[in-house]
This record gives C-alpha cells, structure tokens and sequence, in this order.
C-alpha cells in the first residue's frame, strides 16, 4: 500500500497525466485511473512495477 501511494504522490508532483502513463505501458487508462484512487485497492504488482519504471525514472 505505502508503494501505491509513494507512485501516486510522484505523478501529482511531477504533473502527470494518468491517460499518458497508460498509454507508455499500454494500458486502459480508465482502469489505470481507478488503480490509482487513494483507497486501499490494491493494483496488481505487474501495473505497479510498470507505472513506477515511468513516474520514478
């Protein structure tokens, strides 16, 4: 959960757009945007790794 949060906490600062983000890594950016809500949903270890190669980097 603390990952999830670091990720999103890094895409607001840097400005990012989520439908971006899915497009990089191929993704459905509507589910993206659902992964990525403050709740504790959990998402997928594969999207996670993923959107954190982008935002992190």
């Amino acid at each position: 959960m603390e990952e999830k949060i670091k990720i999103i906490e890094a895409i607001e600062q840097k400005g990012l757009d989520i439908k971006e983000i899915a497009e990089k890594i191929e993704f459905d950016p509507i589910l993206l945007k659902l992964y990525l809500n403050r709740d504790d949903y959990p998402v997928p270890k594969r999207i996670l790794k993923k959107v954190e190669e982008i935002v992190l980097n």
